[in-house]
Order: C-alpha cells, then sequence, then structure tokens
C-alpha cells in the first residue's frame, strides 16, 4: 500500500475527508476542504499528514491515530483505483 498513488476528485477527497471527521474528529475548516478538493496530495501519506497537519495533529507513522487514520485514507485511495479500473 505504501507507493499507491492516485489522484482522487474533488467528490471523494470530500468524502474521504467527512470519513476522517466522523471516525477521528478531524474535521477541516471549509477553506480545507476547498483547497485540498482541488489539489489532492496523490500519496496516501502525503494525503494523510496533509489532513492531520491541518488538524494540528503532527504525523508520525508509529501514532496509533495515525496508523487507523491512514488505513482510511488507503481505502478511499483502492476505492478510488477500483472504480477506476471499471
Amino acid at each position: 500500500m505504501k507507493h499507491v498513488s492516485a489522484r482522487l476528485d474533488p467528490h471523494e477527497v470530500e468524502v474521504l475527508l467527512d470519513r476522517l471527521c466522523i471516525r477521528f474528529g478531524l474535521c477541516l475548516p471549509p477553506v480545507e476542504i476547498e483547497r485540498l478538493a482541488e489539489n489532492p496530495p496523490t500519496g496516501v501519506d502525503a494525503f494523510t499528514e496533509a489532513a492531520l497537519v491541518v488538524e494540528g495533529y503532527g504525523f508520525t507513522k508509529s501514532d496509533p491515530l495515525c496508523i487507523e487514520a491512514r488505513e482510511v485514507v488507503a481505502q478511499g485511495f483502492l476505492d478510488h483505483l477500483a472504480k477506476h479500473q471499471e
């Protein structure tokens, strides 16, 4: 999963950020959601880090919250890839 890369569309970004908000309370301000939707990071780690940093939370691969948030992001990337292989 480390090397999965994809360009999520704005709706996919918003859905993924909603999942992070609901599950972990990482609810980004609307301006940040719009910024990420317009130019989303294309890697799982980069996307996860961007969402966490905006919330003022550091990204450490060994932190349990980061691990769980990364899993949610990774699933969003896998969903995107599966949708575009059809």
